[in-house]
């Protein structure tokens, strides 16, 4: 299969802001999580969406050739968020945190088998675009221990809440081993962060969530 990608747009916003878009998010999260990972999460309508789908949310959809291919949720963490609601478990070595500075990313993911390795650089380097545009002092997530060798892998520091545990199981009988932390935004160092930044900034980005015009820049 041809993967190759001609054209990679994001958008960040508010479910008032692009209800159409929030609305193809939430049926990704399913094709995504419910049905390919096996996660057992809430569905309505062909949708993935829960409590946290709130009108306060933020969102990023990640597209490449116009068909949305990635993105993720964030939520601020001096309102209820995933990890310090559902997770109260996992933080047994520091508590979560409940600041306006720190924001919570949940539902981050790429869909399978479309230059993939690639998109994910793009999600991540958005994701520090996300934090960076809002002077985040760290990104807070339930994450499974794959996830978590990845950002190391590619020099993303991360801060633990605590030890890995068992949290469930998925449709498929296996065990989900998850661990909590952040990512400090101040500690991020290197060349390999910088071009995930860098990333972001070379694509045609609309947020809609900030008092600012969108950019567009040619990639």
């Amino acid at each position: 299969m041809n993967t190759r990608i001609r054209r990679v747009r994001a958008v960040f916003c508010q479910a008032a802001d692009e209800p159409a878009v929030v609305t193809s998010l939430q049926l990704f999260r399913k094709r995504l999580f419910v049905d390919h990972l096996g996660w057992a999460l809430h569905t309505r309508d062909g949708r993935e969406i829960d409590e946290f789908d709130r009108p306060d949310t933020r969102y990023c959809a990640l597209y490449a050739d116009d068909l949305l291919v990635g993105g993720f949720r964030a939520i601020r963490t001096d309102q209820q968020y995933v990890a310090q609601s559902v997770f109260p478990q996992l933080a047994t070595i520091r508590e979560y945190p409940r600041r306006r500075d720190v924001w919570e990313i949940s539902r981050f993911g790429i869909l399978p088998d479309r230059a993939s390795e690639q998109l994910a650089r793009f999600n991540y380097g958005l994701m520090f675009q996300f934090g960076q545009a809002r002077q985040a002092s760290a990104l807070v997530a339930v994450a499974d221990l794959v996830y978590e060798r990845y950002l190391r892998a590619i020099g993303i520091r991360t801060r633990r809440y605590g030890p890995p545990q068992v949290v469930g199981t998925d449709r498929f009988g296996r065990d989900l081993v998850c661990v909590a932390g952040e990512i400090p935004l101040g500690d991020q160092r290197g060349h390999r962060v910088a071009a995930l930044l860098a990333l972001a900034n070379s694509i045609e980005v609309y947020d809609a969530t900030l008092v600012r015009r969108s950019t567009a820049i040619s990639a």
